[in-house]
């Protein structure tokens, strides 16, 4: 599986940039995946913002589109790498995720999307979703490989 990680703004913490660069770099070892980051919206008004957020974020988008949100289906991690098989078995060659900004995604982004997935019942900051997402993908490829990282 390709996979396209489009997210809103920049990773701006020393350890939030590690963590995303050692599990992208360990990511693009097993397969392709791109990190395209949507400069942060700047209209004070709330929804205004997320909607030209949103409508970068689709813009950018390729493949099956994924949107992150609080309120999606939730995955283990082996459901993800069973998921992430099914997906290959009914010919999609790219997941796109898109992760939005402070304020989340618009209610268009979401009706738009092909699905919508969690993270966790937690509310993470969005660069921690960056480097979970990462995570997850890269234990989803060791799972799908038979690879030792993931012990259940």
């Amino acid at each position: 599986m390709r996979y396209r990680i489009v997210a809103v703004g920049q990773i701006k913490r020393g350890f939030y940039a590690e963590g995303c660069a050692f599990y992208l770099d360990r990511l693009q070892r097993v397969t392709t995946v791109e990190v395209l980051e949507i400069k942060d919206g700047k209209d004070r008004d709330t929804d205004r913002r997320k909607a030209g957020e949103s409508a970068s974020l689709l813009e950018q988008a390729d493949g099956r589109v994924v949107a992150l949100d609080e309120r999606g289906k939730r995955f283990g991690s082996e459901h993800l790498a069973q998921v992430i098989g099914a997906n290959e078995t009914q010919a999609v060659s790219r997941l796109s995720f898109l992760i939005g900004g402070a304020d989340g995604h618009s209610r268009d982004l979401l009706d738009r999307a092909d699905e919508i997935w969690r993270l966790s019942d937690l509310t993470l900051p969005h660069e921690l979703a960056r480097l979970v997402l990462l995570e997850q993908l890269y234990r989803a490829e060791m799972i799908r490989s038979g690879h030792p990282y993931h012990r259940a």
